[in-house]
């Protein structure tokens, strides 16, 4: 069995909240593909933002290489 590495992602996010407009960006590790970062950054910023999924909007999903994430 191979083992798969966890990769890095970095989310650019929309929220609406409050009938205003908040942008972040922040950086996932544990997801395999884009599709997978997607969908846990959606949970996540839902959560964070106290706010229901359907108000997230992801706007960039970028492949961040590990060595220049450490620095």
């Amino acid at each position: 069995m191979q083992k798969t590495k966890a990769k890095r992602f970095e989310i650019q996010y929309s929220v609406l909240k409050d009938e205003a407009k908040i942008k972040g960006t922040f950086v996932i590790e544990s997801a395999k593909n884009r599709d997978d970062a997607s969908r846990l950054a959606k949970l996540n910023v839902s959560t964070k933002e106290r706010v229901f999924i359907q108000y997230v909007k992801i706007l960039k999903v970028k492949r961040v290489s590990t060595d220049s994430a450490v620095k």
